[in-house]
């Protein structure tokens, strides 16, 4: 029995991803950390949203 399938472990993979990426791009670029982790959070919404239906 699998806890997720392939394709929701490739979106929370690329998900997490991005939302690190991001985070870490905004902190490299001299931004405090509530900005960092809300632009992380929306580039990882960006990511929830478009992946899935790429996938189908």
């Amino acid at each position: 029995m699998q806890l997720f399938d392939t394709k929701a472990a490739l979106v929370l993979i690329a998900m997490l991803l991005v939302a690190a990426v991001t985070t870490g791009l905004t902190l490299a670029a001299s931004g405090t950390w509530p900005t960092a982790l809300l632009a992380g959070g929306g580039a990882a919404w960006g990511v929830l949203s478009t992946l899935p239906s790429v996938l189908k």
